[in-house]
C-alpha cells in the first residue's frame, strides 16, 4: 500500500474528498485515512507539524499496515526565485538542520537522504506530461517556520535548496530505516517573495488549528498578522488544489509501475 502523509487538514482534505474513505483511525494527534482510489489501496496521513508528529504517526503507520512508498506531501516554502505559489516541488534529496535561524553561515545539515531515484523520474515526467510547473532538486527540512522573506532568499542564494518544509527529512528518515521507497512531492504555497512573518507558534497548534485568544491579542498588537494568514491561506488553497490533481493522477502510475515486470537483461 502507498502512503501520503501530510501534516495539516488543510493540506490533506483536498485529496480524501475525491477518494472514497473506507477506513479512519487515530493514533496521538494523527489521523489515518484509508481510501479506495478507483479500486487502488491508498492511505493519507494527517501527521501533524513538525519533526516529532511526522517520526510518531510514520512509525506507527509501519507498525499497522504493510505499506510499500511514502509520499511526503502537503505544502512548502519555495526559497529561490522563480518558484511560484501552485509550482510542485519533487525532492531527489533531503537534508535536516535543526538551526532556528539563518545569519548567513553554512546552514549545520545534521542529515542527507536521497529520494527514490525512480519515483522522482515518474513525478517528472507526469508534471511535464500534465503541464505543470514543477521543480525538482534538493529539499530543506527545518525546525522553525521561516516566513521571512530575506532568510528565504538568503538560504536560497546560498544553498542548493528549493523548498522548505518541517516533516520530509523526518519521514524519510523513517523509510530509509524500513527500506521503503520515499519520495517528496509538494506544492508551493508562499515563495521566495513572500514575506509572512506570522507567530507560528502562538497562533497555531500542531494539528493547524487557529488559537483564537491569541490571535485576537497578536491582531491588536500587529494587525498585518490578519492579512498575512488569510494571504496564505488563499495562496495554500490554490497549492493544495493542484498538488492534489496531481497526486491523484500520480499514484495509479505507481501502482502500475509495481506490477509492470521489468526488463531481466
Amino acid at each position: 500500500m502507498i502512503a501520503v502523509l501530510c501534516a495539516l487538514p488543510q493540506e490533506i482534505n483536498p485529496l480524501i474528498s475525491r477518494v472514497n474513505i473506507t477506513k479512519k483511525f487515530n493514533f496521538e494527534k494523527s489521523i489515518f485515512h484509508q481510501a479506495d482510489l478507483n479500486g487502488l489501496p491508498v492511505i493519507f496521513v494527517q501527521t501533524g507539524i513538525g519533526r516529532s508528529n511526522a517520526v510518531k504517526a510514520t512509525n506507527y503507520l509501519l507498525q499497522t499496515l504493510k505499506i510499500t512508498t511514502l509520499i511526503s506531501s502537503g505544502v512548502a516554502g519555495g526559497i529561490r526565485e522563480g518558484i511560484h505559489v501552485g509550482d510542485l516541488i519533487i525532492g531527489e534529496n533531503v537534508c535536516y538542520c535543526k538551526q532556528s535561524g539563518f545569519e548567513g553561515e553554512r546552514l549545520p545539515l545534521e542529515s542527507t537522504l536521497s529520494c527514490t531515484g525512480e519515483l522522482v523520474q515518474l513525478a517528472v515526467q507526469l508534471s511535464n506530461r500534465l503541464e505543470l510547473r514543477s521543480h525538482n532538486g534538493d529539499v530543506l527540512t527545518v525546525d522553525t517556520v521561516i516566513g521571512g522573506a530575506a532568510t528565504k532568499r538568503e538560504i536560497g542564494r546560498s544553498t542548493s535548496f528549493i523548498s522548505v518544509d518541517m516533516e520530509s527529512a523526518a519521514i524519510a528518515e523513517v523509510a530509509h530505516a524500513n527500506g521503503i521507497d520515499f519520495v517528496v512531492i509538494r506544492s508551493v504555497s508562499d515563495d521566495v517573495d513572500d514575506d509572512l512573518e506570522i507567530d507560528y507558534d502562538n497562533l497555531i497548534t500542531d494539528t493547524g488549528k487557529v488559537k483564537i485568544s491569541h490571535l485576537a491579542i497578536n491582531i491588536l498588537k500587529n494587525p498585518q498578522q490578519l492579512a498575512n494568514l488569510k494571504r496564505l491561506n488563499k495562496q495554500t488553497k490554490t497549492a493544495t488544489r493542484i498538488l492534489s490533481v496531481f497526486l491523484l493522477q500520480f499514484l495509479p502510475l505507481l501502482y502500475e509501475k509495481m506490477v509492470t515486470p521489468t526488463n531481466s537483461s
